[in-house]
């Protein structure tokens, strides 16, 4: 037997508790002689069990001495009355026996299972409040997330409404303009507000525009065409967008231009036109 196979096989307490037979003392004198290390946990066993035999160890009574040699003195009486029994020394000092083994090693035993019950629980208390917050936090996230596309969802029905209400406008005139010969699925409306010359712009189908173009509104007055401005295509949502007012115009027409717009309009890329008559 190596010295590991001494030191953790439980023979070293048995030893120094008095537990051990004859053969297991023998066996681990030998041990102890062989391995220096054995000897010096045998040492520390021993150590360990006198202070837990202090640690347990009560104070005699005062008076113990004076009882004991009051028993010796009946004993001897009655002995020589030939009165004595070993009952009389059971009733008169109750036997005390102390049992010293290797508690320790159980008290120990029971420290270290307790211990990791506590590391154990610790570990699943914190996993679970680690996975409550979890859930807490994604929930705030959904929750957060919910209410930010409930006022998106909100903010566009209000600029629908919006936009059919100006629509229904008995002032408002609807100028259809169809897509031109080289465009011909283009289509989109211009609402043109008679009293108040506002001007809105509808999409109905134009083709979204390169990074460095943008779609541009002109009105034609007395054959001329005049700038009503540039307007986005990101917004599918925005049924109308605000252009530039004017008082009377023939017809409108939307060209595909420089983002930023143009002073006077690319002919080539007309790809919508209507008569406003």
């Amino acid at each position: 037997m190596d010295a590991s196979r001494f030191i953790s096989s439980g023979l070293i307490e048995a030893y120094v508790s008095g537990l051990a037979t004859s053969n297991e003392v023998q066996e681990l004198e030998r041990g102890m002689k062989q391995y220096p290390e054995v000897a010096a946990a045998v040492d520390d066993c021993q150590l360990d069990m006198e202070q837990y035999v202090t640690l347990q160890s009560k104070t005699p009574p005062s008076d113990l001495k004076q009882r004991i040699f009051h028993i010796i003195v009946n004993e001897e009486a009655a002995r020589e009355a030939g009165t004595f029994s070993e009952e009389q020394v059971t009733d008169e000092f109750p036997e005390t026996k102390t049992y010293v083994s290797s508690a320790w090693r159980w008290i120990a035993a029971a420290a270290i299972i307790l211990l990791l019950g506590s590391l154990w629980m610790n570990y699943v208390f914190f996993g679970q409040v680690n996975d409550y917050k979890g859930r807490y936090e994604a929930l705030t996230v959904t929750q957060n997330t919910l209410a930010s596309e409930s006022n998106l969802y909100k903010a566009r029905i209000e600029q629908m409404e919006q936009s059919f209400d100006l629509m229904k406008n008995p002032s408002m005139k609807a100028v259809k303009m169809p897509g031109t010969k080289p465009f011909p699925t283009a289509l989109a409306t211009v609402y043109w507000n008679q009293q108040s010359k506002e001007v809105f712009v509808m999409v109905n189908n134009l083709p979204e525009p390169a990074a460095d173009k943008q779609y541009q509104l002109w009105a034609i007055v007395d054959g001329k065409p005049v700038d009503m401005g540039v307007f986005e295509m990101s917004n599918p949502h925005e049924l109308l967008q605000k252009m530039k007012s004017i008082d009377n115009a023939e017809m409108f027409a939307i060209t595909l231009e420089k983002k930023g717009g143009s002073p006077v309009p690319t002919l080539d890329q007309m790809y919508v036109a209507g008569k406003a008559s």
